[in-house]
C-alpha cells in the first residue's frame, strides 16, 4: 500500500458507514462498521486505494497472480506485468496544455493550471472552455495572466467562475498575438473517487477547437456505499389480556352474556369478552363469532388450541353480528290481587317464556285459585 492512514466509507449524502484501519504489517484493511448498518439495509460498496507491486515477488514480461484474501474468501486477478521504457517528448510548443496537484496540506483541494498559445499563434477572439469533472466543484475565482513572447507576464486579471448544467465554464480571453496565457484556480474535493479529471478547450475565430485533458490520482484510499432506509415500524400496543379488559356494560345474546369492552367500537367491529363454556371447542368460539381461529390466538395470545371452562377469550366481531345475536330484555311486571278491604298480595317477576318450568309458577297459579274462590264465597 502507499498510503497506510484510515479513510470513511461514506454514502452519497455524505454518512459514514464504516472506517477502514489500515495495517501496514499485516498489509489488511479492515471495516469498523458504524451504526449505520442498523437502521439501513440493503448494504452495498467498494473500496478503492492505491499500492505498488513488489519487485522481488513478481516476473516481468508474463501473467503474475494477485491473490486478493476477503475475510474467509480468496480472489485472484491475473496480472500481466511488462518492462516499459519512457521517452520524452516532442518539445514542440503546444497550443493547449493542462495540468493539476493537490495541495500539500489540504488533500480535498487541487490545484489546475492550464497553459494557452505556448505556440505563439495568431488567435482572434479566443475562448477558453473548461470541463471540471466529477467529484469536484469549483472554488472562488480564475486568475488570467498574459504573457509576452518571453513569456514574461505583462498583465493579470481575476474572473468569476462558475458551472453550467454541463459542468463547463467559459472564460474570455480575447486576440492573441505573440502572447501565451496561464490560467489557474482551484476545484474542491467533493466525493472520493481513484482520480479527477478535467477537460481545457481554446478555440477562436481563426482556430478550431484543440482540447487537452488531465488527471489528478488520488493515492489517498477511500470508499464509498449505499444503504436503503427500510419503511418506520408501526409499534403494537401492549397486549391486555381479556381479565383486565376496561368493561362497559353486559349484554345477553343467543350464546350467552358477553361483555362489552369499552371504547372498543371501530371500523364496524367491536371488542366482546366471552367467557368458554363446557364443550366449547375453538373451531366452534370462532364459527360462532364468524371470526378464524388464527385470530382468537392472536387475540388472546394463544400457544395452544386447548380451552378451559371459565376462560375468557376477547374477540373482535362485527357490529353487526353482535346486533344479530343480542337477546331482547325481557319486561318486569306486576300483579295486585285485593280480597276485599284486608287481603292484597303483590307478586313481581319477569313474563314466563314458552317452555319455562317454574315451581313457582304452579304455586302462584294455586294462590290465585284459593283467592279466587275465597272471593266469591265472601260475595255470597
Amino acid at each position: 500500500l502507499i498510503n497506510f492512514g484510515g479513510f470513511p466509507v461514506n454514502d452519497a449524502e455524505g454518512n459514514t458507514i464504516a472506517e477502514a484501519t489500515v495495517n501496514p504489517t499485516t498489509r489488511t484493511i479492515t471495516l469498523t462498521f458504524t451504526d449505520y448498518v442498523n437502521s439501513h439495509t440493503d448494504l452495498s460498496g467498494s473500496l478503492f486505494y492505491n499500492a505498488s507491486f513488489n519487485s522481488k515477488n513478481i516476473q516481468t514480461d508474463q501473467v503474475n497472480p494477485i491473490v486478493f484474501p476477503v475475510k474467509n474468501t480468496t480472489q485472484t486477478e491475473n496480472v500481466y506485468i511488462s518492462k516499459v521504457s519512457t521517452g520524452g517528448g516532442t518539445g514542440s510548443p503546444t497550443v493547449v496544455f493542462k495540468q493539476g496537484r493537490m495541495d500539500d496540506k489540504d488533500h480535498s483541494t487541487i490545484h489546475w493550471t492550464v497553459t494557452l498559445n505556448n505556440a505563439l499563434l495568431p488567435i482572434d477572439d479566443a475562448v477558453y472552455t473548461d470541463t471540471v469533472g466529477s467529484g469536484q466543484n469549483l472554488l472562488g475565482k480564475a486568475t488570467i495572466k498574459y504573457r509576452d513572447a518571453s513569456k514574461k507576464v505583462t498583465s493579470t486579471i481575476e474572473q468569476p467562475i462558475s458551472l453550467d448544467k454541463s459542468r463547463n465554464f467559459q472564460l474570455t480571453i480575447g486576440t492573441l498575438s505573440n502572447q501565451s496565457v496561464v490560467i489557474t484556480y482551484d476545484s474542491k474535493i467533493i466525493a472520493k473517487q481513484k482520480s479527477y479529471t478535467n477537460k481545457a478547450t481554446i478555440a477562436g475565430d481563426n482556430l478550431e477547437a484543440v482540447s487537452r485533458n488531465a488527471s489528478v490520482i488520488n493515492y489517498e484510499s477511500g470508499g464509498q456505499g449505499v444503504g436503503t432506509t427500510p419503511p418506520p415500524v408501526t409499534e403494537e400496543p401492549p397486549f391486555i389480556p381479556a381479565e383486565k379488559q376496561p368493561i362497559e356494560k353486559t349484554v345477553e345474546t343467543d350464546f350467552g352474556p358477553l361483555e362489552i369492552v369499552k371504547d372498543s367500537e371501530q371500523d364496524g367491529k367491536i371488542t366482546v369478552i366471552y367467557k368458554v363454556k363446557s364443550g366449547d371447542t375453538l373451531p366452534g368460539v370462532a364459527k360462532k363469532f364468524d371470526v378464524t381461529v388464527a385470530e382468537i390466538k392472536d387475540w388472546n395470545k394463544l400457544e395452544s388450541g386447548n380451552l378451559q371452562t371459565g376462560q375468557k377469550l376477547q374477540l373482535t366481531i362485527e357490529k353487526t353480528l353482535l346486533t344479530s345475536i343480542t337477546t331482547p330484555a325481557t319486561p318486569k311486571v306486576t300483579s295486585t290481587t285485593t280480597v276485599g278491604n284486608v287481603v292484597e298480595v303483590e307478586a313481581v317477576g319477569t313474563l314466563p317464556h314458552t317452555g319455562d318450568s317454574n315451581p313457582l309458577l304452579a304455586f302462584l297459579s294455586g294462590l290465585s285459585l284459593v283467592f279466587f274462590g275465597f272471593t266469591s264465597i265472601y260475595k255470597k
